[in-house]
């Protein structure tokens, strides 16, 4: 599996997606994160080429993710929620996933969707994050398995303060996995 972590900082996606990292390995089921804030991707400049030939014309770290991409069935993104919306980071990574849309080499994949958000749910929703990652879901024609929610994780450690809840997610990851 991939585990696409939305945010460049050693914060809660971070620290989410090492503890799923972890207990992968521990029962040795193939994870490996990807952290496009810590990539050289360049913005999609919406030339279409891809549409034309599969291809993108960059040269750059998105290579080797779409390559790794085509050979999972089972992917994981994390993304902080950020003005109500996922991150930047993780918006250009989906932005230039397109070669896999248009060759149609997503569908069918497995898709968990996980938002972290500062604030108590009422106060700062999580919820437009996870649309916007099942839209692209949908439109890519991959299944969305599993989603999940944390709220009130401001400070870089406080989505472990949510043991049960990352435990359970954990848990619901690696049966996916496990059903490949």
């Amino acid at each position: 599996m991939l585990v696409i972590v939305g945010s460049r900082r050693e914060g809660n996606s971070y620290n989410l997606g090492q503890k799923i990292k972890s207990a992968c390995d521990a029962e040795r089921i193939h994870c490996e994160i990807i952290v496009p804030g810590n990539q050289k991707i360049h913005l999609c400049t919406g030339c279409m080429d891809c549409d034309k030939n599969g291809v993108c014309d960059f040269t750059d770290d998105m290579k080797d993710n779409i390559e790794k991409i085509k050979k999972e069935n089972l992917i994981v993104m994390i993304t902080p929620t950020r003005w109500n919306l996922l991150s930047g980071d993780l918006k250009l990574f989906m932005d230039r996933l397109n070669p896999l849309y248009t060759t149609k080499e997503l569908k069918d994949k497995k898709l968990i969707v996980v938002a972290i958000a500062a604030k108590k749910k009422e106060l700062y929703s999580s919820e437009a994050t996870i649309s916007s990652l099942i839209s692209f879901a949908e439109s890519a024609q991959m299944k969305v398995v599993l989603k999940e929610e944390f709220n009130e994780c401001l400070n870089a450690n406080d989505i472990l303060n949510q043991e049960e809840k990352v435990n359970n997610l954990i848990s619901n990851i690696k049966k996916e996995a496990l059903k490949d």
